[in-house]
């Protein structure tokens, strides 16, 4: 077995049990920031969007680091004696053999980080890449409970596009896709929004949303998202005010929630 599948077993070792679903992470920062519980008013959810998912966007990463620890703290360290119980022996040998204990911890130190180097790297890409796959599942499900205590239906579509959200749902879609709107959720644009933005754009429907949590929005991303593919883009309020107040395409959360989907909502009835 190499290095690498050998880290990833030991990762999903480390993980299995420890680290809870999306969904049981998202509940957590919710129930944490008291939202839910009961459900707070719809108008009130609608009115302050913007601040209550930017509160359950931190929240649910504060949540998920403290898994996080839990689990890497206690386990890796066993699986990494396990896995290379020589290096720990010969780190051990230097440090009881120095003349000076504290120079012997340092040089025992040294000793053991180069030899664990590979597998720490594979370790903490694995950590990297773990947290980018959950960010995004973890952003889908923090906007659509906030969907649900505004009061605003949804679908969940499992389509061949980059559809996350559809709004009011794929029946109305399919039988007029004026009145509805197509939202995917991106946590950020540094990564294959390309590939969604393509996805989406050959719906040919005339409402499509990307939502983002990503607060490094360029004008760029703007003239290929919103020029080229004619995609709305939808950012954090101070994203929208600061950088793109002057741009109709690009909309804040608040805006979304108070203006677009009423004005659609009108014809669901």
């Amino acid at each position: 077995m190499d290095l690498h599948d050998e880290v990833k077993r030991i990762m999903g070792r480390v993980r299995a049990g420890r680290l809870p679903d999306s969904a049981t992470i998202v509940d957590t920062a919710f129930r944490e920031l008291g939202y839910g519980y009961p459900p707070p008013q719809a108008a009130m959810v609608r009115r302050e969007f913007d601040q209550r998912l930017h509160e359950a966007f931190r929240q649910t990463l504060l949540v998920l680091e403290r898994f996080e620890e839990a689990a890497y703290v206690t386990r890796l360290p066993d699986e990494l004696i396990a896995q290379s119980p020589e290096a720990f022996e010969k780190a051990g040998r230097i440090a009881h053999l120095a003349a000076n204990p504290s120079i012997g911890m340092r040089d025992a130190f040294r000793s053991l980080f180069a030899d664990l180097y590979p597998t720490l790297r594979r370790v903490f890409l694995s950590i990297s890449q773990s947290r980018k796959t959950r960010g995004g599942r973890d952003f889908e499900l923090q906007f659509g409970r906030l969907l649900d205590y505004a009061a605003v239906p949804y679908q969940k579509v499992a389509r061949q596009t980059r559809t996350d959200f559809m709004l009011p749902s794929d029946a109305v879609f399919s039988r007029n896709p004026n009145i509805a709107l197509v939202l995917s959720a991106k946590r950020t644009l540094r990564e294959r929004w390309r590939e969604v933005a393509e996805e989406l754009f050959n719906l040919r429907s005339p409402n499509v949303y990307l939502i983002t949590a990503d607060e490094r929005v360029s004008g760029g991303h703007v003239d290929q998202i919103c020029g080229q593919y004619r995609i709305r883009l939808v950012v954090w309020d101070d994203v929208k005010q600061s950088s793109f107040a002057d741009t109709p395409l690009v909309i804040g959360y608040t805006q979304l929630a108070n203006e677009v989907i009423p004005m659609f909502e009108q014809h669901w009835v």
